[in-house]
């Protein structure tokens, strides 16, 4: 599947009608998620043939995007029932419903029998609820081989990042800063889009 095609398919997708600002939830485009997953995939082989799972999966973009790519197993998780319905729809009409899972809880209380392959996931950026960020990243790397994860972008928050990430026995890898788009969500929000400068971490679990 070609990055175009990709996106295209992941345009067609119902996002939610209300979302929760405790839960700090913020959707990601089909373009920032296709060009994740493509780019995990060209680069690293980190998609195709894999197990992938979606820490906070909200309407299934990252998890049916990782089954289109051809994973072998897309486990999507969200502690909103709402949010797993929409995924499902999603994913049926987009044809991925044997390639994928959905898991109702929190991420902490997450039990996974084996490893997964990889995790990809927007996580809370612990704005509203401090280091819920942080609860996100460790169950990813205490789950997973390779995390790809979304955090917002400061000198600050890279250095006590990467400090917390080598305390959990994992490495960056790869770090990438990109403008990340947040519309009118919520009352507080003034504008209609405002652009928030976000950072792709790549994590791999030392062995």
């Amino acid at each position: 599947m070609r990055l175009r095609d990709l996106e295209i398919a992941l345009e067609s997708i119902k996002r939610l009608d209300k979302y929760d600002v405790s839960l700090e939830q913020y959707p990601t485009p089909a373009t920032i998620a296709a060009s994740v997953l493509y780019a995990a995939q060209m680069e690293h082989n980190d998609i195709t043939d894999k197990t992938v799972c979606d820490l906070g999966c909200g309407d299934g973009i990252f998890t049916i995007g990782a089954a289109l790519l051809g994973a072998n197993r897309a486990i999507g998780v969200d502690v909103q029932s709402k949010a797993l319905k929409a995924s499902q729809m999603n994913s049926r009409s987009l044809g991925t419903e044997d390639t994928v899972d959905w898991v109702l809880g929190d991420v902490s209380s997450l039990q996974v029998r084996c490893l997964v392959d990889t995790v990809v996931s927007n996580s809370p950026f612990g704005v509203k609820k401090r280091g819920a960020d942080l609860r996100f990243l460790k169950k990813a790397i205490s789950i997973a081989a390779v995390t790809y994860s979304m955090h917002l972008a400061s000198d600050k928050n890279r250095v006590f990042l990467k400090n917390e990430i080598e305390k959990l026995g994992a490495r960056v890898t790869q770090l990438e800063t990109f403008q990340f788009p947040i519309g009118r969500l919520f009352e507080y929000h003034k504008k209609q889009k405002h652009m928030v400068d976000v950072d792709l971490y790549r994590i791999c679990t030392n062995e």
